[in-house]
């Protein structure tokens, strides 16, 4: 009995700092809405707040006053600690300067760093410039007929060059990692398999790329790229042609896909393979064979 006495008034002691401690966060709440109504010149100082919610609505009303003028705040918030703030500075860059160069870098950047899936996936859609719907012949609802295999080439495993991009900056107009032609200076040679494994100890964005030749012009109805297995996502163009992605979280590190290239290949001649490639955990990389699949 004296023990459960004991921890009940110990339970109401806590619950009193408790309960102090929340009128405290009110109150003070309560002084910067104040204080900042009567002087709207101080918002900005209280972005560096320790309470989350008081930087949170600080950000929130510079950039209603300040719109576009706000873009240095708003990638300054983007580093804050608490997710909410700098989701609120995201939204605001969205609204406001989506367009803006180095906030487009900004977004890239925060779609490989960021701890928040919610904002990374954001980021990411919001930096991502690449659509393409296409469907493979063997999941079109209007081809009937059996799906035949008539050649399936492997991609050389040992040839292909990489490089990590921890800005997630690649795809940007400025650089065009995935292009035909580019500089390949500070590209290293890698095999098929995790880059941990290979003296890479990283997680992010990196890039791979390969120059294969073709087989000769068959008759056939599709040529696809088939991957045994990307950790984790992957973005494909072939010869500077974006054609698609297997991108659905760390869940896809294990998981096959292919994406039709039949009108992008060229055969009997040279073709350029480029793979984007984002680890957030753990090994990553191009680690089962990839496949040009010939199809009727």
């Amino acid at each position: 009995m004296r023990t459960t006495g004991l921890l009940f008034v110990l339970f109401l002691m806590t619950a009193g700092i408790y309960a102090d401690e929340h009128e405290d966060v009110i109150a003070r709440r309560q002084a910067f809405r104040r204080d900042v109504e009567a002087h709207p010149e101080k918002t900005t100082q209280y972005l560096a707040s320790p309470d989350a919610e008081v930087r949170r609505y600080a950000l929130y009303l510079t950039v209603q006053t300040q719109g576009a003028g706000a873009k240095e705040v708003c990638k300054a918030c983007m580093k804050d600690p608490d997710e909410q703030v700098r989701l609120t500075a995201l939204e605001a860059l969205l609204y406001h300067c989506r367009k803006d160069p180095d906030v487009r870098k900004l977004f890239a950047e925060t779609a490989s760093t960021d701890t928040s899936r919610k904002i990374a996936k954001l980021a990411s859609d919001a930096s991502w410039p690449f659509h393409r719907e296409a469907v493979l012949i063997r999941n079109n609802p209007f081809w009937d007929h059996e799906v035949k295999t008539l050649r399936k080439d492997p991609i050389p495993d040992t040839e292909w060059i990489f490089k990590t991009d921890p800005s997630a900056i690649g795809h940007l107009p400025n650089q065009t990692w995935y292009r035909e032609k580019i500089d390949e200076k500070g590209w290293r040679p890698i095999r098929q398999g995790y880059w941990e494994r290979q003296g890479y100890n990283y997680d992010g964005v990196a890039w791979y790329r390969i120059r294969f030749t073709m087989t000769q012009k068959m008759e056939c109805n599709a040529v696809e790229l088939a991957f045994g297995a990307v950790d984790e996502s992957a973005w494909v163009w072939l010869n500077g042609v974006y054609l698609g992605s297997h991108d659905i979280g760390p869940d896809g590190w294990n998981t096959t896909f292919a994406l039709d290239c039949t009108k992008e290949v060229r055969w009997g001649e040279e073709n350029v393979l480029v793979v984007r490639v984002l680890d957030t955990e753990q090994a990553g990389g191009i680690w089962k064979p990839v496949h040009v699949e010939i199809l009727k």
